[in-house]
This record gives C-alpha cells, sequence and structure tokens, in this order.
C-alpha cells in the first residue's frame, strides 16, 4: 500500500532531514501518534520503525488503510483494484441499513454485510493491519508496514511545493563554460555528504531547521569536467523562491528503432529525475516535489532555500527507466529499472 505522493523514497528524505540546511519550515503532523514517528525517525531508520514503536506504527498504518476503504466504498477510487470483491465492497456500503453518516469503524462494527465485504477486500490487497482490527485478532506489524507509517510520518512533515514561475536565477556557468556539466560517469564524481538512507543516527529534526553537518561531511570542490561529461543531463535553471528553490534538469536519454527479423524494436531509457540534492557545506535539501511534463524537462521543488555559504550545489540522479518494445508483428514489451546513478555539480551566484 503506498498511499503518500513523495518524491523521492522516505529513507533519502530521513537522510535530507538529518542534515537539513537552515531556514527550513517543516508542518506540525496532525495526529499524535504521527508525531511520536516523526520524533523516532531522527534516530531510527524507516526499516526498524516496526519493532521500535509497533503502537504508532500499528495505529497510523490502520488510519491509512482505513482512509483506502472509506475511498474504495464510493466506487470511484482505485476502482480497478480489488476485483470482485471491491465491486461488492460498494454494493455493500450502498445498500447498507445504517446511517452512512456514521463514523467508518462504527458502520464496520454494526453491519456484519459491510464487515465481511470489507474483510475480504483487505485480505485481496493484503492490509494486514485492517484485517486483524475487522477480526478482532491485531496484527503485529512488519518491515513493511514500519516503510509505509515513515512515509506517513515524513509526508506529514514536508511543506507544500510553492505554486508560481517566479524566483531568481543563480545558476552560474563553470569557468570551462558547461553550466551544471556533470562529472564523467567513468570517472570521479565528486565527493557527496557521507551516510547512506539508513543511518542509525543523526541530528534532530527541528521544525526550525536541521542538523549541524558532521565535519567528515563537508564536500569538497567539484572535480573539473568537461561540458560533454553526460550527453543525457544538463541542468537548465536553479532558481530562488521565498522558501525554496528550483532546479531545471533537461533529460536527452538515447532512443532507439532497430530492425529486428520481421519486425521493429524501440529501446528506450527515461528519466526518473533527481533523488538527492546536497551542498558544498554538508548540508542537505528536501525534494518536495518532481514534473516531468512530459517537455523532456523535469522540474524539482527544493526546500530550504540554499544555505548562506553555498558554493555549490550537488545533484544525485535517481537513474533511469529502460523500456524495449517490439512493434510488428505483435506488440510486446519489457520495462525495467535501469540504476545509473549520475552526480551534476552547480555552481551559485549570489
Amino acid at each position: 500500500m503506498r498511499s503518500t505522493e513523495l518524491a523521492v523514497p522516505a529513507e533519502n528524505t530521513v537522510r535530507a532531514l538529518r542534515r537539513l540546511a537552515p531556514g527550513a519550515r517543516l508542518r506540525e503532523p496532525r495526529t499524535p501518534e504521527l508525531r511520536v514517528l516523526a520524533g523516532a525517525l531522527r534516530d531510527c531508520a524507516p526499516p526498524e520503525l516496526a519493532r521500535a514503536h509497533p503502537g504508532p506504527v500499528a495505529r497510523a498504518v490502520l488510519t491509512a488503510q482505513l482512509r483506502a476503504l472509506d475511498r474504495a466504498m464510493t466506487g470511484f477510487f482505485a476502482a480497478d483494484e480489488g476485483g470482485r470483491e471491491a465491486a461488492r465492497l460498494v454494493r455493500a456500503a450502498i445498500f447498507g441499513k445504517v446511517r452512512q453518516a456514521r463514523p467508518l469503524l462504527d458502520r464496520l462494527h454494526t453491519e456484519p454485510g459491510l464487515r465481511t465485504a470489507a474483510l475480504a477486500w483487505a485480505d485481496v490487497l493484503g492490509y494486514r493491519i485492517l484485517a486483524g482490527e475487522l477480526r478482532g485478532a491485531r496484527e503485529r506489524p512488519g518491515e513493511e508496514d514500519g516503510r509505509l507509517a515513515a512515509e506517513l510520518a515524513v509526508a506529514a512533515l514536508l511543506p507544500r511545493a510553492e505554486a508560481g514561475t517566479g524566483g531568481r536565477e543563480v545558476l552560474l556557468p563553470w569557468p570551462d563554460g558547461g553550466a551544471g556539466a556533470p562529472p564523467s560517469a567513468s570517472g570521479p564524481v565528486g565527493v557527496p555528504p557521507s551516510g547512506g538512507a539508513g543511518d542509525a543516527a543523526g541530528p534532530p529534526l527541528g521544525a526550525g531547521g536541521g542538523g549541524t553537518p558532521d565535519p567528515g561531511d563537508r564536500g569538497s570542490p567539484p572535480p573539473s569536467a568537461p561540458a560533454g561529461g553526460s550527453a543525457f543531463l544538463h541542468v537548465r535553471s536553479v532558481r530562488v523562491t521565498d522558501r525554496g528553490f528550483r532546479v531545471d534538469v533537461h533529460a536527452d536519454p538515447p532512443v532507439e528503432l532497430l530492425r529486428d527479423g520481421d519486425g521493429l524494436t524501440l529501446r528506450a531509457l527515461w528519466w526518473n529525475g533527481l533523488d538527492r540534492v546536497a551542498d558544498d557545506l554538508g548540508h542537505e535539501y528536501l525534494l518536495l516535489a518532481r514534473d516531468h511534463a512530459g517537455t523532456g524537462t523535469v522540474r524539482h521543488w527544493c526546500h530550504p532555500r540554499p544555505a548562506p555559504g553555498a558554493g555549490v550545489l550537488r545533484l544525485e540522479s535517481a537513474g533511469y527507466r529502460g523500456e524495449r518494445v517490439r512493434l510488428a508483428p505483435a506488440s510486446a514489451g519489457t520495462c525495467a529499472e535501469v540504476l545509473v546513478k549520475l552526480e551534476l555539480t552547480v555552481r551559485l551566484g549570489a
């Protein structure tokens, strides 16, 4: 189950929160369990959350699964999930004898037909926590439940991406003339802040800004790289706004149309966007949203504004999605994630 719309994996956002640049404005989670989980992510990796805090994880996941159930009962959302059980759930919700304005859990406890339909629907979709609640035998949350709870807590912390197209351009060209020229994929790619997505410890997550970077996290100046270090990715713009900045990256991955026997085969790579933004002071930035827009240029909304004194941004690619489609005589195709990591470095002006 994925009920959040994070731009990057929760592990990446948790890592960024521990090294967050100053000036961040995080939101306050609305529910007690999400506040507990947000605090626990200061020193607990998402896969370990269910083992360390089973109660808050179970309540947060149950709330999310009840919300999904409530939407599915209308018949308009995720109608293709659940198959026949989803159709039975909609019928039971429509023809129930209890007033529909009552809270959902009250309806489930007082309408046996609706509870039976909801239980079958939950079993089909693998919603263990909700199924256990409906059976009266609560399930202990597992690792996947912990990951989902981490996503929910992170989503409750992140501010909204800014609307509009304004902002001040701060992108500077490199001395060799290539703006945002990435290092060669086969050579050194600079020194990003150390630490993985699952770090067990880090500075606390604070609503007024991020933690102080460790001395060992400070990056070195980017290596000199020719503008043709990567022919696929080019940083077009870095604009500072009131609460953050936007990064526009143009992606031009290769596409090939080949003759394959008596037919044609299309092979293409599609770029997934950035999944990490850091600076040369060791701070990291939150990726709030990404917009591919079908134009070849991917826009990224980042928070907060670049830290005072930061002169270089390091932009780490999330990799590519590879597709292979046979066009004739019969349509067939495959799709796979291509984990090609690239790092772009850009200079910032005043």
